[in-house]
């Protein structure tokens, strides 16, 4: 995947970092032989001072080069290839998961591996880095064990088992090395949970009322001992780990210089091969310090890789998302639902047997109290979710990505669940038309039959004000209702043939409500809309009310009509009446 995202920024740094690492074997050679020069002087007194600049020179050079060289980390190498191969991941993520249903993503076997794999997309960019750092390091050891191999078969073959054995261990240890994230997130945020409880002081009267104190701190206690235990292992093991690789090295330097010491002193070995073997058992050491945590950082990377490659070949994909070229029927009905059922983990329906047809140029409102399957119908409508079973029909013709591409062009929408984007307010807008961004006549229109055009006014930077903090801290924060406002906003500026707008007065207050409804009323005119509310008022601006309770039609007609009946809509009409007419339902 990586070369396949950006071959050439893997294969230059790989060269480069693998032709530094070989320098400290080259840096012995000239080394060893500045000292062969001045012992051979010491000893003699014969030669001169230009005999020995030519490789001091040189051995100075290299050790420039390589001090420079070492600036070239894995953190370095993750910076550089950060934006090729972070932001090639998650485009492919985006492109898999825009595939993939919502409801899909919703179910607990895809929840958990979908969430880990797109908030990771630096997976790729761990393992690529540092398989990089590691290849180099590699090639440096193997450069020094050819070195060895020129001075003593005793000195390669420790060093050769001085290296295989960090390689081995590194291998077995990286399992145990390795932070799992979702492991610890979940122990984590149990325990941050009974903590954040147990010190709120909201909570803390209802823990004295009922008695829970006690038990509440249990719960808090069994959570806490489980994170606990994981860091604590974690902690145990890099201990460990750092003990082993300290008394390794330990062991290699001193087998290594008491085998060197005794060559020397049967004359089988020179001063400055002594030395060139002291450095470069150092540099072997150094080696195996950056090859030890690159293999960990590698790991990692290829363990969060493998759960991003497991959630995308396992999840259920779509095979388009939407397509251009719907061709509608001649028809008058916008939807049509026969037998519609839904359901989010396939074993429970929330929807039951719907059957209703919506015509061009009506006005239907869909009415019933919180959790009765309004949102989820719409978003069913709209191509968001996929009936469990039944028929549903757009323009006379069954969903499928030709008409999902449809819904996308034709239909306009205010959503319960909306989201205010880091961005300006004119942005914030403007984005419910993209062709009229930049028309701020328009903007202003929909802001004020949105009821967000004081907005502009609170701030000096009127349009151009930034909205949220997490990007920008001069972002202004938004009240509930100030954000409602620019969603339906939003809304205004659509100017396609289907409507819909889902609880847009949830956050305001009854005069305000009823201004947002007379302003929906005079967008909707001559348009067909579908008006979600729990609020029985805003039914009042339907041709036609389908009464929703427990994922259920349980009336259908004109407000009239279903006063007159006597039901749940006038049920809740008669309790609600009072926000609106003191209480007086006639």
């Amino acid at each position: 995947m990586g070369l396949k995202i950006n071959p050439q920024i893997f294969i230059f740094w790989g060269l480069l970092s693998s032709i530094l690492a070989v320098l400290p074997a080259i840096a012995l050679h000239f080394n060893r032989q500045a000292v062969a020069i001045i012992s051979s002087y010491l000893a003699s007194s014969h030669g001169e001072f230009a005999d020995v600049v030519p490789s001091v020179v040189a051995l100075g050079s290299i050790l420039i080069v390589v001090g420079l060289s070492r600036r070239i980390t894995g953190n370095f190498l993750y910076f550089i290839m950060f934006d090729a191969y972070y932001h090639g991941l998650q485009e492919y993520l985006m492109d898999v998961i825009k595939h993939v249903e919502i409801k899909t993503l919703m179910k607990k076997e895809y929840h958990e591996d979908y969430y880990s794999a797109a908030h990771r997309c630096g997976s790729l960019a761990d393992f690529m880095s540092s398989g990089t750092v590691f290849l180099s390091k590699l090639a440096g050891a193997i450069s020094l064990l050819v070195v060895a191999v020129t001075v003593s078969w005793v000195i390669f073959g420790v060093a050769l088992g001085y290296v295989a054995l960090f390689i081995v261990w590194n291998i077995l240890m990286a399992n145990k090395l390795r932070w799992d994230g979702q492991e610890h997130n979940k122990a984590t945020r149990l325990s941050d949970h009974y903590e954040n409880v147990v010190m709120s002081p909201g909570v803390a009267k209802e823990l004295r009322v009922y008695d829970l104190a006690k038990d509440t701190t249990a719960k808090w206690e069994a959570a806490y001992n489980k994170r606990y235990k994981y860091e604590l292992g974690f902690g145990f093991w890099r201990c460990v780990d750092s003990f082993v690789c300290s008394l390794s090295f330990y062991m290699f330097m001193v087998g290594m210089l008491a085998y060197s010491i005794f060559r020397v002193a049967d004359g089988g070995m020179s001063v400055d091969v002594f030395l060139m073997l002291y450095i470069m058992g150092q540099n072997i050491s150094a080696l195996i310090q950056e090859m030890s945590s690159s293999v960990r950082e590698t790991y990692r990377g290829l363990h969060i890789l493998a759960i991003q490659r497991r959630f995308i070949a396992n999840v259920p994909k779509m095979e388009k998302d939407w397509q251009e070229g719907f061709e509608p029927k001649d028809t008058k009905i916008v939807f049509a639902a026969k037998g519609l059922y839904f359901s989010y983990d396939d074993k429970n329906d929330v929807l039951h047997d719907l059957n209703f047809t919506i015509k061009k140029g009506e006005t239907i409102a869909l009415v019933g109290a919180n959790g009765s399957g309004k949102s989820t119908l719409v978003k069913i409508l709209i191509g968001l979710f996929a009936p469990t079973k039944g028929e549903l029909l757009f323009l006379g013709k069954e969903y499928d990505p030709k008409t999902r591409g449809a819904i996308v062009q034709r239909v306009g929408m205010f959503f319960q669940d909306f989201y205010i984007f880091h961005a300006s307010l004119r942005e914030n807008v403007g984005f419910g038309d993209l062709k009229n961004l930049a028309n701020e006549d328009r903007i202003h229109m929909a802001m004020e039959k949105g009821g967000a055009e004081k907005l502009v006014s609170k701030s000096t930077k009127g349009l151009e004000q930034w909205l949220m903090r997490n990007v920008r801290q001069e972002g202004t924060m938004l009240s509930g209702g100030e954000k409602q406002r620019v969603a339906v906003s939003r809304a205004h500026m659509s100017d396609k043939d289907v409507l819909i707008f889902d609880e847009p007065a949830a956050a305001l207050d009854p005069i305000a409500e009823m201004k947002q409804f007379h302003a929906i009323q005079e967008k909707i005119a001559g348009r067909t809309a579908i008006l979600i509310s729990h609020r029985v008022g805003f039914a009042r601006l339907a041709d036609r009310i389908i009464v929703l309770d427990n994922g259920r039609i349980v009336e259908t007609g004109s407000h009239d009509e279903l006063i007159s009946y006597g039901g749940k809509y006038a049920h809740f009409y008669n309790e609600q009446a009072q926000w609106y007419v003191g209480g007086d339902a006639s």
